[in-house]
């Protein structure tokens, strides 16, 4: 979830026993997520039992329960909610305490609304980022991505940009998301932007945000994407489809750290790490005029690219796994698939990469009742796919170099299915190193690099 979708879906629980307080918190935070209010802790606590509930912000003292006993209750369940405590008590003490026993932050009151809100975003952000990067957020035994991912952490630490370049789906914004919560920046905002997403005549204020009666429509002073980010990571996704204009409002913020809102005078200061991705090749988008040079060299410092999932095939039955645990359903075990199954989807050449492999799963999750997955639950663009031969006597009436042939095909495309399409493994069968039998089984066109 990106901290577009936590504004929009994220359900945050009050609890404190003083209405006024409850009255006076829910409305600065209604118009931004989901609010649930409660002015009985132990209530609280079962809400949160029940489910649906993705930050807690609670108080220090209450008559039923203090607020450090509810947080404790909360972490002794096994829960990593995100809690913030609110007091108007606070002293050093009481925020290392509440910190000690598992709150995500701290505030004293009275509470600023836009400082109750920014930090509101930040627990959640954080919370849904480390939720991320406990699963595998990028699963591979493939050595091109290997060597990426190991690049990833070795950079996420540092505050350089990083540019990230892959074909849609590949998988861009989830090592956004790594180099972010490996970073120092972790418990800071990861916000991303779809620079495709947006109509050009918006984007100024998307990112900059803009003062009341900026333009028509200007009711209010908004913030934009560059504020929210903070002290985090802005990650411009499709950074490629930006306009010349919009490219240099952006160079400048790269350049000097400073920006303005639209309709605004007052200079503001960004202190986010910007990580940028595309599909397009920048470079030659330069030399064609559409990509400003300047720019490109500010955002290519590091440089992260993401292999397609046709030339690592072997990861294809890893990620198929983990999809089909990942989208089992209720009092059902993961789906399992057949050997000429699996042998299809290792051979098809997944134009939308991971995302195009993870709906399919899911939808076959949804249809397939029956376990396993076999040839003919697969859409019908699978059917005609490096079909394994019969096996058969070896034929003397052709030429060697055609029998020969022919053998070997049958040979990989019998080994591939009996491995489930794990690739290290058919290689280890077949005695040879991986990149030989990467080789040899493309020159057989059982997979293709297109």
């Amino acid at each position: 979830m990106s901290a577009g979708k936590a504004r929009s879906r994220s359900n945050v629980l009050i609890v404190d026993d003083v209405p006024d307080f409850l009255k006076e918190t829910s409305a600065v935070l209604r118009a931004h997520f989901g609010v649930t209010v409660c002015s009985s802790p132990l209530r609280g606590l079962r809400l949160i039992k029940q489910g649906g509930i993705d930050l807690l912000i609670t108080t220090l003292v209450m008559r039923e329960l203090d607020g450090l006993e509810v947080i404790r209750r909360v972490r002794g369940s096994g829960s990593a909610l995100p809690i913030i405590m609110v007091t108007g008590f606070g002293n050093e003490n009481t925020a290392i305490e509440a910190t000690r026993v598992g709150a995500t932050d701290y505030l004293t009151k009275p509470v600023e609304p836009e400082e109750l809100i920014a930090r509101v975003r930040r627990a959640l952000t954080y919370a849904d980022v480390q939720e991320e990067v406990d699963e595998p957020l990028v699963l591979s035994q493939d050595t091109t991505m290997l060597e990426v991912i190991e690049v990833c952490r070795r950079v996420a630490r540092s505050p350089s940009r990083v540019l990230i370049l892959g074909e849609t789906g590949t998988g861009k914004e989830l090592f956004a998301r790594m180099l972010h919560a490996r970073s120092q920046r972790a418990r800071e905002p990861f916000v991303d932007v779809n620079c495709a997403a947006i109509p050009p005549n918006l984007l100024e204020s998307e990112l900059f945000g803009h003062e009341r009666g900026a333009f028509t429509g200007a009711t209010e002073r908004r913030v934009g994407r560059f504020e929210e980010a903070g002290e985090g990571t802005l990650f411009l996704d499709e950074i490629g489809e930006l306009g010349i204009a919009m490219q240099s409002k952006l160079l400048r913020v790269l350049q000097t750290g400073d920006f303005s809102r639209v309709g605004g005078s007052r200079n503001l200061r960004s202190q986010a790490r910007v990580i940028a991705a595309t599909n397009r090749d920048l470079n030659q988008e330069v030399q064609a005029g559409r990509f400003r040079a300047d720019l490109y060299y500010r955002l290519n410092v590091v440089t992260l690219e993401v292999p397609p999932l046709r030339q690592r095939f072997g990861d294809i039955p890893i990620l198929v796994r983990h999809f089909s645990r990942k989208f089992t359903q209720p009092d059902h075990q993961p789906l399992g698939f057949s050997s000429e199954a699996m042998q299809r989807l290792c051979a098809y050449g997944w134009p939308g990469n991971v995302r195009e492999l993870e709906h399919l799963i899911e939808r076959l999750s949804v249809l397939v009742t029956r376990g396993e997955v076999r040839l003919s639950d697969l859409p019908t663009h699978f059917q005609g796919l490096a079909e394994a031969a019969p096996v058969s006597p070896i034929p003397t009436n052709r030429p060697y170099h055609e029998a020969l042939r022919e053998f070997q095909r049958t040979y990989f495309q019998n080994l591939i299915a009996a491995t489930h399409g794990n690739l290290a493994a058919a290689a280890r069968q077949a005695g040879m190193d991986r990149s030989q039998f990467f080789r040899k089984v493309q020159s057989l066109r059982l997979i293709t690099n297109s």
